[in-house]
């Protein structure tokens, strides 16, 4: 007990006085060019040709456009401004120049009556519905800063500026109503609201020379920012033609939207044929990104948008950043710790993103490719995986109840029904496996997809009946050794062999997977998600009730073994980077353990033991990326343990309330649905096959299944999928029970 004390308290020691490291030379200019509501392949496919030029000489990516809420526009600029998901006000592009009218009030002295200022903003930008975007922010499960970015530059004397807007139209005068859309601002303002320089105004429009009213006026927008160049560190540019577009789409036909379209890109080309000249590469940083995916791709579930960067540091190849751990994706939350590593500042606590890193090789096309594929995949996970749900956890009781039908003394069951229902019971398990297989196939429409997985599933199911007959040497064509006699359980092995290798694979083939992470919508995109990590475990245990059932003995110590390296397997932050799903499995190897042990009663202090050797393995869990790994590289381990540094127990208490928070989500799910079908199935088949393994193991998977409920942030999802195996096997092993019931009769 004393050297575990040691041990604990040294790590404490360490997460409180690790040194971090220094950054190297800042860049002398930032400059962030906005385009919203464009997607990658339209500007790989219809942006002019210097445009094009540039983009492949640059370093690019994905960008995520998560949010707190929806993917609006204001939301989606208030998130890379905070760093981490946020929301703006309920209107969001409300920006004004000080010198305009609002209310009947010249914006500046509105400033200064909301705020207290005693100096008029003159020439400044000013975000009046901050405090509102400040509430939103602030809640018991998520905490984020709006404008976070502008203000630890402003407190660092870094000044910003922004010029340009999305406005449809210029403001009428005296038509309070109309609410411009102004969103650059939620990038460069300080806590105040305030930006340095900037002109956001009805002078950055111009007539438009097609279907669109107004215009962005790019000459205007050029020599204001060679003016605010020799102020502002930060310059932020919204280019807000394709968001006008996108907003006038109602009044045109597709034929005028797509030749407006192809006129604007025509524009945007020679902006940047102008821009380009006025930038020193070898000084100076330009990113261009899209913060909000246009309505179309949103309908179509597209939700990750283009970023470009160009400079010293950056050649051309993929993004990638400790957030995502995979070349050409980047999270939004991303974009201010960059702009915080590039200007030499530490990232201030509340933020969620890690400085983009570049120099990993890839092409655009090859980009193409990959948004492609991710988008197919969160199409089928949208689609198809609530079906497979539905279906499973209505066909797990059902075959329950056939099977305990078919046990009544008064039904006469043959052997081809047995034959078929076990055979039924074998393609339901091979289903995941099927799922995971099927994900790889270059698939593109929902009726491939599906007739994949279930063509898949059924191989693994023939597979499984043949390996059981060679196994009985009950083929004409071989009489093979026998093989063991866990053929039936071929689905659940094949996944779990396949997990491992998925995770280590180059390419993996989790991130490629409807049972893996969701770029899209997910928290986090490497490791091993929920999904996989509970099939996983639960076909472990299967496998391992399955042996004692057809074996009669006692767990041996290499099952606890096992469960040990599933331990390393999911637990590290460079391999399965799963807290709860490593923990639950450190749970289930020490209980092995005990249950191998000949006493079978415990005392209260062998129980605190147990209980204190679990919280150390898993503060040293969320320790180890700390202390091993570099702040730029840390997991969100590490991530979490930096938070619990900056902000006490209130990091820690926001983490345990959204766990919470999104299993309370799930309770009204399909996910619900599988949960209980799998509890109840795995439940009834154990007391109906009369207890074909001890009850130790029957409580084992119960507590793995509790921990996995409790640690995991979507613990639902987790045990829902950890006793899909195990309910599956349960039936096997009832149908067995029958079999050898009837021959036993006979």
């Amino acid at each position: 007990m004393r050297w575990i004390t040691v041990v604990l308290l040294l790590t404490i020691s360490l997460i409180f006085f690790l040194a971090q490291p220094g950054w190297g030379a800042a860049p002398a200019k930032i400059t962030i060019l906005l385009l919203d509501r464009v997607s990658l392949r339209e500007l790989t496919t219809e942006a002019g040709p210097f445009l094009r030029a540039r983009i492949n000489e640059s370093a690019c990516a994905l960008i995520t456009t998560n949010t707190a809420g929806t993917r609006s526009a204001g939301n989606t600029h208030a998130t890379l401004g905070a760093g981490a998901p946020a929301l703006s006000d309920l209107e969001g592009g409300l920006a004004l120049n000080a010198d305009e009218t609002w209310m009947g009030v010249t914006a500046g002295l509105l400033y200064q009556q909301l705020t207290g200022g005693q100096n008029f903003p003159a020439g400044q930008v000013f975000l009046p519905r901050l405090p509102e975007a400040f509430r939103l922010n602030f809640s018991p499960v998520r905490t984020a800063v709006p404008c976070l970015l502008g203000q630890v530059l402003h407190e660092n004397q870094l000044r910003t500026a922004v010029i340009g807007n999305a406005d449809p139209a210029p403001p009428a005068e005296g038509i309070s109503a109309y609410t411009p859309n102004r969103f650059a601002p939620w990038l460069a303002a300080n806590h105040r609201g305030l930006v340095d320089y900037g002109d956001v105004g009805h002078r950055t429009l111009q007539p438009g020379a097609g279907p669109l009213p107004w215009e962005t006026n790019y000459q205007y927008l050029l020599a204001k920012y060679q003016e605010f160049k020799e102020k502002a560190d930060l310059l932020v540019l919204e280019l807000g033609d394709f968001a006008r577009l996108e907003t006038m789409a109602p009044y045109l036909f597709d034929r005028q939207i797509t030749a407006e379209k192809e006129r604007l890109f025509s524009r945007l080309d020679r902006f940047f044929q102008t821009l380009w000249p006025l930038l020193d590469l070898e000084q100076e940083i330009v990113i261009l990104l899209t913060p909000t995916p246009s309505l179309a791709n949103l309908k179509q579930g597209s939700y990750l948008t283009p970023c470009f960067i160009w400079g010293k540091g950056y050649p051309a190849g993929f993004l990638s950043s400790p957030t995502t751990r995979h070349p050409g994706l980047v999270a939004n939350v991303d974009f201010a710790p960059t702009i915080f590593h590039l200007f030499n500042l530490e990232t201030p606590a509340h933020t969620w993103g890690r400085a983009m890193t570049a120099g990993h090789k890839g092409t655009l096309p090859g980009l193409l490719r990959f948004e492609t594929k991710l988008n197919t995949i969160g199409r089928f996970r949208r689609q198809v995986l609530p079906v497979f749900l539905n279906a499973v956890a209505f066909c797990l009781p059902l075959t329950f109840l056939a099977v305990t039908l078919m046990r009544l003394p008064a039904m006469h069951p043959t052997r081809p029904l047995r034959t078929y229902l076990r055979l039924l019971v074998i393609f339901l398990s091979a289903q995941p496996a099927a799922l995971h297989l099927a994900s790889q196939l270059p698939c593109s429409t929902i009726p491939g997809f599906v007739g994949a997985t279930l063509g898949l599933a059924l191989v693994l199911t023939i597979l499984s009946e043949l390996l059981s007959r060679l196994s009985l040497g009950q083929t004409k064509t071989a009489r093979l050794p026998s093989v063991p006699t866990t053929t039936s359980l071929f689905p659940l092995v094949s996944l779990a062999i396949l997990t491992p290798i998925g995770a280590s694979g180059k390419p993996a083939l989790l991130p490629a997977s409807v049972l893996g992470h969701d770029p899209m919508l997910g928290a986090r995109f490497y490791g091993i998600g929920n999904e996989l990590s509970g099939l996983f475990l639960g076909s472990l245990l299967g496998a391992l009730l399955w042996y004692y059932s057809q074996n009669r003995t006692q767990p041996r110590r290499w099952a606890a073994v096992v469960f040990l390296a599933a331990v390393i397997m999911l637990s590290p932050p460079q391999l399965g980077a799963n807290f709860g799903a490593g923990l639950t499995a450190m749970t289930i190897t020490m209980a092995l353990f005990l249950a191998h042990r000949p006493r079978k009663s415990f005392s209260a202090r062998q129980l605190l033991v147990g209980l204190f050797i679990l919280f150390l393995f898993a503060l040293l869990l969320l320790a180890f990326d700390y202390l091993f790994a570099q702040p730029e590289q840390q997991s969100h381990f590490g991530l979490l343990l930096a938070g619990f540094k900056r902000r006490g127990f209130a990091a820690l208490s926001e983490v345990v309330r959204r766990k919470l928070q999104v299993n309370l989500r799930l309770l009204g799910s399909r996910w619900t649905f599988l949960f209980l079908s799998a509890v109840l199935t795995f439940t009834g088949s154990f007391l109906a096959a009369n207890r074909p393994f001890p009850a130790d193991l029957f409580v084992v998977a119960f507590l793995g299944g509790g921990v996995g409920l409790l640690a995991n942030d979507s613990g639902l999802v987790f045990a829902a999928l950890f006793f899909y195996p195990l309910a599956t096997t349960g039936l096997l092993l009832m149908l067995a029970k029958t079999g050898a019931n009837i021959k036993n009769k006979k």
